[in-house]
């Protein structure tokens, strides 16, 4: 073979060849693509989950903290509540006690008024007796003077 043709043969071979690396070289740059297409998909799904994750865990954690401050009042109403139950409780037992008190003196009172009256109608008592004697008394002297009036009117008589 002379160089002419070996020179055509290389060079129509380098075409051949060229073409067939060129096509080549396009699949593998459309799978390349593909994939990188692919990855960055998957990326930006995973960022998305990422995304999504984070803000249901943040979510949770506002429930969380609601239940927490609701549960945190709760708790605080019943205390003031119990301490108001409390109080009303110490009130009520303070009025029970001032009206035991005053029922107690109440019934000093009407016990030092009995004792009074019980004196007093003793000492009725001994008057009327005192006035019984002191009538039975002047009748005596009354019938002794009648005695003494009659005997004089007697003797007058006599006289």
């Amino acid at each position: 073979m002379d160089n002419n043709t070996k020179k055509k043969i290389e060079s129509e071979v380098k075409k051949t060849v060229d073409v067939e690396i060129a096509q080549e070289l396009s699949d593998f740059r459309t799978q390349l693509n593909h994939l990188q297409n692919s990855l960055s998909n998957s990326g930006q799904n995973s960022g998305q989950q990422n995304q999504q994750q984070n803000q249901q865990q943040n979510q949770l954690m506002e429930q969380i903290q609601q239940f927490a401050s609701q549960a945190q009042n709760q708790l605080q109403q019943t205390d003031q509540q119990l301490q108001q139950s409390i109080q009303q409780a110490i009130q009520s037992l303070n009025q029970c006690l001032q009206y035991a008190q005053t029922t107690q003196a109440l019934n000093q009172i009407n016990q030092v008024v009995g004792q009074a009256q019980q004196q007093f109608n003793q000492l009725g008592q001994q008057q009327g007796q005192k006035g019984q004697q002191q009538g039975h008394q002047q009748g005596q002297q009354q019938m002794s003077n009648q005695q003494y009036g009659q005997m004089g009117q007697q003797q007058n008589h006599l006289q």
